[in-house]
């Protein structure tokens, strides 16, 4: 196979890693092989091997990015206020204005978790459950205050992930609402229910 131009190596490992996360949110992870994401980067199957171990790792990259993007994001938006409640909407605004070009990410982040070894899952899970506490947290702040009530705060905490994960399912880019109107309806309906104020 003729290779395309020569180019800086953590270009070629971006592209090979670009690459990767349209082929495992088209094929997924077990569909896919090296030789076919050799063949759409434009490579031959050997150079993969100079930028990655193995398929495997490809996968452990592409979550562990996507996490480290959505715990860099959920950190700075926990410091954007003294009041918990206004910080706890801005963490949910921003993992789900994430989704905006984000979309295939978080479906192999979702959707491929299973496909890693024991020992990689556990690397990925350790900046999940960093996420975890970040949400657990703010939201025992926000009970302290009596801004929300009561609650099992593990569980209000993967609530609020999971709803916010299942998105990718059903959001069309093009559909009825924009991302902007999408993050507003979502916030809503996770922070405020479903019921008028009374």
């Amino acid at each position: 196979m003729k290779e395309r131009q020569r180019m800086p190596p953590h270009v070629r490992r971006q592209q090979i890693i670009d690459t990767a996360v349209q082929l495992f949110y088209t094929i997924g992870y077990e569909g896919a092989s090296l030789r076919d994401l050799a063949r759409n980067v434009g490579i031959n199957k050997a150079t993969i091997y100079h930028y990655f171990d193995s398929k495997e790792e490809i996968l452990f990259h592409i979550l562990d990015l996507v996490g480290q993007s959505l715990l860099g994001g959920l950190i700075e938006a926990n410091k954007s206020s003294d009041d918990p409640m206004k910080r706890l909407e801005a963490m949910v605004r921003f993992q789900l204005g994430y989704m905006e070009g984000n979309l295939e990410r978080i479906r192999v982040l979702v959707e491929e978790q299973k496909s890693l070894g024991p020992e990689l899952a556990k690397k990925t899970k350790i900046v999940q459950g960093e996420i975890l506490k970040l949400y657990e947290n703010v939201l025992e702040e926000c009970m302290a205050k009596g801004q929300i009530r009561k609650l099992h705060k593990a569980t209000a905490a993967f609530s609020i992930i999971g709803q916010i994960n299942w998105l990718y399912h059903w959001y069309r880019p093009d559909g009825e609402l924009s991302i902007g109107q999408l993050v507003d309806e979502v916030t809503s309906i996770l922070l405020y229910g479903l019921c008028e104020k009374t």
